[in-house]
């Protein structure tokens, strides 16, 4: 049992990305035993102390592999997951591959994170270091480091080997239900609760041996509204897991290190094509919209939350599974008092490298001939990125501003980050938006609402939304799901929404317009 929750959350939010947008499969090094840690000092004797390999499936297709292995000597733990991730976009396979450490104490002290995240030209790395008073977080990527002190996790949290003793004292004790918080990589530093409540005991066949087995649904606060069923072994180690998503049923299942690289090498499922969402009618001159009125609605369970900021004004549905959209370019809404206040918009991040000498001079030559009005910066820079990035391309799941900046090719949302992380250089805050975009045509698709990221900008109090994908700046054809400030990683936190509505929306077109 690990507290990343990798079998449910890291699947779900890396796919997020493969939608928005090839080493061989390795197992992972033992752990590097000379690196300092400043809460506690590691022992040199690691030892192996047991290793599962896990196969990936989205709707019955081979999706890759995870493997979980834990390392202990006479004073530490260190729990580590690798996981390989393949889909194919529109015939252009993506990978994704990611190695998540976790050092702790045998008390269950946290001493370090380590997170490396291979998802495009350039391999990023991000290391939590656990201070008694702070959290160091350092993020490397092509040789740029970006250093910065967090405070700690707010209350009360389980590292992943406490979290596999609480789960079996609290098993041990017949207990129904069983509740923990503990840190997910993909949600940062904050938190998450999961919850585990006692469906019944069965058997389970692996290896030619049947195993003793338990079944638990599963929740977490990190995906709101998703429900899996997790079996775990009588030691408290999952065998398997499995979700209904959007985009058919995530089976996660224990293997041997042949099947799972088996299947990790098999052909990948097509996704991004099978998310889009068609318009219940085609919308004339899409891309010169300045106003819409948009009706979505979810297929099944209620619509998340959806934010009312920017471009966008959300009105509550007849019932829980419906929203009325409401968009106007020219009148957005202005930020709230919190927004203002918030240093993560301007500060640089590893994601958003605002002080990399190389975009503050890309920033610098946008802006040259622009007036000091930022919205005249803001609008100078989007065309700046739009024309920088020659090789518009899906062969990126997503990358950085300062990988962007230096390759030129790239995705929607690598449009979006580079613009983001170029507006903090010139003092503008800003963040990523995610949600939809309508298009007219998409390969063989015709007029269908496609998954998209793009960037806001405070600009006079006002957040002003820029997609640098196109000729002008905004239009009224988007729906807006979520925003993040790219302040932990990718800001995958953030995409909640996204990940609950892919594959379970319908989006009826009732009113646009075209005022100038």
């Amino acid at each position: 049992m690990s507290t990343t929750r990798r079998w449910l959350v890291a699947p779900l939010v890396l796919l997020t990305l493969l939608v928005l947008g090839q080493a061989p499969p390795v197992a992972p090094d033992k752990p590097d035993t000379t690196a300092a840690t400043p809460r506690a000092t590691e022992g040199p004797a690691w030892r192996t102390e047991w290793e599962h390999w896990y196969t990936l499936e989205i709707g019955g297709a081979p999706a890759g592999w995870m493997h979980e292995v834990l390392f202990t000597n006479e004073t530490h733990h260190r729990s580590v997951s690798t996981a390989t991730i393949r889909i194919r976009r529109t015939g252009t396979t993506l990978e994704i591959h990611t190695v998540d450490e976790f050092t702790e104490t045998h008390a269950g002290e946290p001493v370090r994170v380590k997170s490396e995240q291979d998802l495009a030209q350039q391999k990023m790395v991000t290391t939590w270091t656990f201070h008694d008073d702070h959290v160091r977080s350092e993020a490397m990527q092509g040789g740029r480091t970006v250093d910065q002190n967090l405070p700690l996790p707010e209350g009360a949290w389980l590292t992943p080997m406490a979290v596999q003793r609480y789960w079996r004292m609290r098993r041990d004790a017949d207990a129904t239900e069983i509740t923990y918080r503990s840190l997910s990589l993909e949600s940062g530093l904050e938190p998450v609760t999961t919850k585990h409540v006692f469906q019944g005991a069965r058997t389970f066949e692996f290896d030619g041996r049947t195993l003793d087995a338990t079944a638990w649904t599963t929740t977490t606060s990190a995906m709101p509204g998703l429900v899996a069923t997790t079996t775990f072994s009588r030691d408290g180690h999952v065998l398997e897991e499995t979700a209904d998503i959007p985009l058919g049923r995530m089976t996660t299942r224990i293997a041997t290190r042949k099947q799972a690289l088996a299947v990790g090498a098999a052909p990948p499922p097509e996704l991004m094509v099978t998310t889009f969402v068609a318009a219940d009618q085609p919308i004339r001159k899409a891309r010169e919209t300045t106003r819409s009125t948009l009706r979505l609605r979810t297929r099944e369970g209620e619509m998340p939350e959806l934010p009312s900021t920017g471009a966008q004004r959300v009105e509550p549905g007849d019932d829980a599974r419906s929203v009325t959209l409401h968009v106007n370019t020219l009148h957005p809404l202005p930020a709230t008092e919190v927004e203002r206040a918030d240093e993560t918009y301007r500060r640089a991040s590893a994601m958003a490298n605002a002080d990399d000498p190389l975009l503050k001079k890309h920033a610098r030559r946008a802006c040259r001939s622009a007036s000091g009005d930022p919205r005249a910066k803001a609008e100078a820079l989007r065309r700046y990125v739009r024309d920088h990035i020659s090789s518009k391309d899906l062969d990126t799941a997503f990358a950085s501003a300062s990988e962007t900046a230096r390759m030129r090719t790239g995705d929607c949302s690598e449009h979006g980050v580079l613009l983001c992380a170029l507006l903090r250089a010139e003092g503008i805050p800003a963040r990523v938006a995610s949600g939809l975009v309508y298009i007219d045509a998409f390969g063989n698709e015709r007029n269908v609402f496609g998954w998209h990221m793009w960037t806001q900008a405070l600009v006079d109090g006002h957040w002003i939304d820029l997609d640098a994908t196109l000729r002008d700046s905004y239009d009224a054809v988007h729906v807006l799901t979520g925003t993040s400030s790219l302040a932990d990683g990718m800001g995958t936190g953030d995409m909640v929404a996204m990940l609950m509505l892919i594959g379970n929306l319908e989006i009826e077109v009732v009113d646009v317009g075209y005022d100038r």
